[in-house]
């Protein structure tokens, strides 16, 4: 932490960091468990350090989870205006410097530790994330943007999302089912629902008697 760090919880309540190479080693001593971690996929969007807004990501790294529902990091504790992993932070956070962001800008996108780093060739969880990411890849976000901007092009891309979210969820539940998976591993082995990466798009899920129906939230 830096000297000038004023403790205000800026950096962590806009979400965990990235994990990097040297972070394997706290997953492998126990201090970070997967069930900590969520994988972000190629394609979808997120803020990269210092961003103005949310770009797409040229290829997939894990970072620390959220929680109550927002991306604030799992670890910092607001009562006490701390972190409860200080002691074992991931690097990107012993490099955070407020007054200096040289160091964390340096190693941004370098070094990006995936879900594959973490698990031995032989882990049963492996074989189901490659598959899922060969049958349910996280579409072009940018290209869905500007699509929706055409009332043609905005039906065809409903139709295929429609039946991309529904896939993805089959797949999940099937996953879950099969090895007894909980919530946090299974956004780590998979990253987040594709339903839920479309929320910033305006892009609604419902599940009809029917079946899954996408909307546009002002249609």
């Amino acid at each position: 932490m830096s000297a000038a760090c004023r403790r205000c919880g800026t950096c962590c309540l806009q979400g965990g960091p990235a994990l990097h190479g040297p972070d394997l080693a706290l997953i492998r001593a126990g201090w970070l468990h997967p069930d900590n971690l969520i994988t972000v996929r190629r394609g979808e969007l997120a803020v990269q350090p210092l961003a103005a807004g949310p770009e797409p990501v040229a290829r997939e790294f894990l970072k620390l989870a959220g929680q109550g529902g927002s991306w604030c990091c799992l670890f910092y504790d607001g009562a006490a205006g701390g972190c409860r992993c200080y002691d074992h932070r991931p690097m990107a956070c012993g490099l955070l410097d407020c007054a200096d962001t040289g160091p964390l800008l340096a190693v941004a996108g370098q070094d990006l530790l995936t879900r594959f780093d973490c698990l031995e060739a032989d882990d049963p969880l492996v074989p189901l994330m490659r598959e899922h990411e060969r049958t349910c890849p996280c579409p072009d976000l940018e290209a869905v943007g500007h699509d929706l901007r055409g009332a043609q092009t905005a039906r065809e891309r409903l139709a295929r999302l429609e039946a991309a979210v529904a896939r993805d969820l089959r797949f999940r539940e099937r996953a879950a089912q099969s090895l007894g998976l909980s919530l946090g591993r299974e956004l780590f082995a998979f990253g987040r629902p594709l339903f839920q990466l479309l929320l910033p798009l305006g892009i609604q899920t419902r599940n009809t008697p029917d079946g899954i129906r996408v909307t546009l939230a002002s249609g």
